[in-house]
């Protein structure tokens, strides 16, 4: 199973060839004053996505907190799509902050210094409690082999959202790369599965399998519509549907449920 899914910017791509996944601890910009872009045809990037390769906060430290959410793009993403969904979950108890990878390399390449960094930032903050990981397209995929190596006590909630999972031989070499998605959940992982309709994504609706499509025990999977308040839920969309589940009672119902197919109320 083959994909494009690296034909990104080969500028892009040298700037990151060159860089090391480093934490930012200084919050250089702010996610609640940045705007989304209304032309999603253009071709420019949010300053998202023009950060170095690392861990970067992306608010001012907050006086009390009680969880970390780190957000993981995709691979062409331009970051825009992420600032409206960012904005949603983040609240007065949340640090937030943007996970910016090298879409060129194995995600292993960066795994153990991010999990060093994120281990750092629980340490120095013990009112934490929990960790919110999410991962959009092949962010999902860097997530999912994130989360296989976790040992911390401290709880992460994993949200993949159209990702291509089972197409992994396809984007990244596994006798390169290792295995990409755990065999068994560790316990204090709590991982969804957010699935789109294929014919809605551009490079799924090409292949003959639906490529989101894995058996993973203990995960929880969500079949999305293809509506949703009469807006398709295409790649982009599902972004900012899941952002507003995470925020809402919604997300309480599913954690409450046993790990089965479950499919969101479209009225919504």
């Amino acid at each position: 199973m083959k994909f494009s899914w690296l034909s990104a910017n080969v500028s892009i791509a040298i700037s990151l060839l060159v860089s090391t996944c480093v934490l930012h601890a200084e919050t250089t910009i702010n996610l609640h004053e940045l705007e989304a872009l209304p032309d999603k045809a253009s071709e420019n990037l949010s300053e998202l996505m023009e950060l170095p390769v690392g861990i970067h906060r992306i608010e001012p430290k907050s006086e009390s907190i009680n969880r970390i959410l780190i957000a993981i793009h995709d691979a062409n993403s331009q970051g825009f799509e992420w600032i409206l969904p960012l904005q949603t979950i983040d609240d007065e108890h949340t640090d937030s902050y943007f996970l910016r990878w090298n879409p060129f390399e194995c995600p292993s390449n960066s795994h153990e210094e991010v999990r060093k960094q994120l281990m750092s930032l629980l340490e120095s903050d013990e009112e934490v409690s929990k960790v919110t990981l999410v991962g959009h397209g092949l962010g999902g995929v860097y997530l999912s082999q994130f989360v296989r190596d976790w040992r911390s006590l401290v709880s992460i909630d994993a949200h993949v959202i159209a990702a291509p999972l089972q197409g992994t031989i396809g984007v990244f070499n596994e006798k390169e790369c290792g295995e990409i998605l755990p065999k068994r959940l560790p316990p204090t992982i709590r991982y969804f599965q957010w699935r789109i309709k294929p014919s809605l994504h551009a490079e799924f609706k090409e292949l003959s399998e639906d490529p989101q499509v894995v058996d993973l025990d203990g995960s929880l999977v969500i079949s999305m519509p293809e509506m949703i308040a009469g807006e398709s839920v295409d790649h982009t969309h599902a972004l900012e549907i899941v952002a507003t589940r995470i925020s809402a009672e919604h997300l309480q119902t599913i954690e409450s449920s046993t790990p089965a197919e479950t499919n969101p109320d479209s009225s919504e």
